[in-house]
C-alpha cells in the first residue's frame, strides 16, 4: 500500500470528484420537480393548467425508463475502458443537457419541436445518471481501505441528498425572489444553467485521477473475462439481478419520498405553508445526509446484511405510523417523523453501494450490477411518489402512503433475508458467485477496527494522481 492512494489530501480528491456527479444529478432531479408547473406551461401550453403539469410531470418520468440503458451504455464503458472514463463522460453528459433545458426555447417560439426536444434531453439525462451511481460508488470503494468501505461507500447518499437539499434551497429562493410572471417566462431556466460549470469542475477534478486499483489490476490480467452487454442478462445472473432490484427498489422509493414527495405530501395534504414544507423536509435532508456515514460505519463493524436489514424493518413497521405523525401539519411532529425517517433510510442508502460493488465480481462489476441496479431505482421507485398522492386521493386517508412504503420494504426485506449474501470483506478483484456469503474469516477481518485487520490489493501500489 502506498501512502499517496490513502493520504487525506488523495482521498479527499476522490470523494469530492464522485460527489459532484451524485450531487448534480439530484440537484437537477429537485429543480424539475420544483418548477414543473413552469416547465409545463413552457412547453405544453394547455387551457388546462393540469394537464399542462401532468405533461410536464411525464416527461420528467421518461428519464427513470433510460435509466437501465445507460447503466448497461456506461456499465461496459468503466469496466471495460475504465472507471474515471465512465465518469468523466457521464457528468459532462449530465451537465450539458440540463444546461440546455435552462436555453431550450419553448413552445410558443418553435412549436412542436419544443416539446420534442425537452423529451430527448431528458432521455439523455436518463441514460447519463444511469451510469453516474455504480461508476462513482466502484470508484470510491476501489480506493478505500478495506475495512473504511462503508463510510466511502455512503459518499453517494451524501451526495445525493446535498443535491436535493440544494436545488429545493435555490429554487425557493428564486421563487421568493422573482414574481410569478417572471419565474413562469424566464427565471426557472436560471438555477439550471448552474449545471454548466459545476460539470465541468467535475470534470476537471476526476481528470486529474488515475483509474482505480482494482481496474488497473484487471488491465494486467489477460485471462480475464471482458465485459461485454450480454453479460447483463446472462442467465446465471438472474438471482444477483433480483436481489440487486430490490436493494435498489427500497433505497428509491425511500429517498424519493423523503426528497421529493413528503415536501408536496406536507404542503397539499397535512396543510403546511409551502415555504415551511421546503424547510422542513431539507432539515430531513440534511440529518439523513449526516447519518449516511454512520451508517456506513456500522456496516464495516456488523456487516452489509443486518444494516440494511434493520433499514427495511424500520420501514416497515413505522411506514404508516411516519406518515401519521406528518399528516398532522405540526413542527414538532413532522421533525420526530423525519428524524426516525432518516435513522431507517440512511442505512439502506449507504449500504447500497457498497452490496452493489463487493458482490459483483471484478471484471464485469459495473456491467453485471446495472440492470437490476438501474430498474430498481428507475420507473418502479419513481412513480412512488405519484403512487403514494393516488392512494392518499383513493382512501382519503392522509397516512396512505405509508402503505406503499412499508409494503415495498416488507417485500424487499423478506427477500433480502433469504437471498442477500453477506458482502463485507469480499476481494475486490476476485472472479466470485455473485450470490454467495464471503469466507468467514474474511468476513471478520472487514469488521476489524484497525487497519491491519485487512489487507490492500496490491494493485493499489499502481494508483497515484496525474497531473
Amino acid at each position: 500500500m502506498t501512502n499517496d492512494l490513502h493520504s487525506r489530501g488523495v482521498q479527499t480528491r476522490i470523494a469530492v470528484a464522485c460527489l459532484i456527479g451524485n450531487f448534480l444529478e439530484y440537484f437537477e432531479f429537485a429543480l424539475y420537480g420544483f418548477f414543473a408547473v413552469a416547465i409545463g406551461s413552457t412547453f405544453f401550453p394547455s387551457d388546462s393548467s393540469t394537464a399542462s403539469l401532468l405533461k410536464s410531470l411525464a416527461v420528467f418520468g421518461v428519464a427513470f425508463l433510460l435509466r437501465p440503458v445507460g447503466g448497461v451504455i456506461f456499465g461496459i464503458i468503466g469496466d471495460h475502458t475504465g472507471r474515471r472514463a465512465a465518469l468523466s463522460i457521464s457528468i459532462v453528459v449530465m451537465g450539458l443537457a440540463t444546461a440546455l433545458i435552462g436555453l431550450l426555447p419553448g413552445y410558443v417560439t418553435i412549436g412542436i419541436a419544443a416539446p420534442i426536444l425537452l423529451v430527448v434531453l431528458r432521455c439523455v439525462q436518463g441514460v447519463a445518471v444511469g451510469g453516474e451511481w455504480g461508476a462513482s460508488s466502484a470508484f470510491l470503494i476501489e480506493t478505500a481501505k478495506p475495512n473504511r468501505r462503508g463510510i466511502r461507500g455512503s459518499l453517494p447518499s451524501t451526495g445525493a441528498a446535498l443535491g436535493l437539499v440544494f436545488g429545493s434551497l435555490l429554487a425557493l429562493i428564486f421563487t421568493l425572489g422573482f414574481s410569478a410572471e417572471v419565474l413562469a417566462n424566464w427565471g426557472w431556466r436560471i438555477p439550471f444553467l448552474f449545471a454548466a460549470p459545476l460539470s465541468l469542475l467535475g470534470l476537471f477534478i476526476r481528470r486529474r485521477l488515475e483509474d482505480t486499483p482494482v481496474f488497473l489490476e484487471l488491465q494486467k490480467d489477460e485471462d480475464r473475462p471482458r465485459p461485454r452487454v450480454r453479460d447483463a442478462f446472462r442467465r446465471d445472473q438472474a438471482k444477483a439481478i433480483g436481489v440487486t432490484f430490490c436493494f435498489s427498489w427500497i433505497c428509491g422509493v425511500g429517498l424519493y419520498y423523503l426528497g421529493t414527495y413528503v415536501v408536496n405530501f406536507l404542503s397539499s395534504t397535512a396543510g403546511v405553508g409551502k415555504t415551511e414544507s421546503i424547510i422542513l423536509t431539507c432539515i430531513g435532508l440534511i440529518i439523513y445526509a449526516c447519518l449516511c456515514p454512520v451508517a456506513g460505519r456500522i456496516s464495516d463493524r456488523i456487516g452489509r446484511r443486518k444494516t440494511i436489514l434493520f433499514g427495511c424493518a424500520g420501514h416497515t413497521i413505522l411506514g404508516i405510523p411516519l406518515f401519521m405523525l406528518l399528516g398532522t401539519g405540526s413542527v414538532a411532529p413532522v421533525l420526530i417523523a423525519l428524524v426516525v425517517y432518516a435513522i431507517f433510510q440512511a442505512p439502506i442508502n449507504a449500504n447500497t453501494s457498497l452490496i452493489l460493488v463487493e458482490m459483483f465480481p471484478a471484471s464485469t462489476r459495473l456491467t453485471g450490477g446495472s440492470v437490476g441496479f438501474n430498474l430498481g431505482v428507475g420507473a418502479p421507485s419513481g412513480f412512488g411518489p405519484l403512487i403514494g398522492a393516488s392512494l392518499v386521493t383513493a382512501t382519503g386517508l392522509k397516512f396512505a402512503p405509508g402503505f406503499f412504503l412499508a409494503g415495498v420494504a416488507l417485500i424487499c426485506g423478506v427477500i433480502l433475508y433469504f437471498l442477500l449474501p453477506e458482502t463485507a470483506g469480499r476481494d475486490l478483484l476476485s472472479e466470485h458467485d455473485a450470490t454467495k456469503d464471503v469466507p468467514a474469516s474474511r468476513g471478520k477481518a472487514a469488521v476489524a477496527t484497525n487497519d491491519e485487520a485487512a489487507a490492500v490489493p496490491t494493485a493499489s501500489s499502481s494508483f497515484s494522481t496525474a497531473g
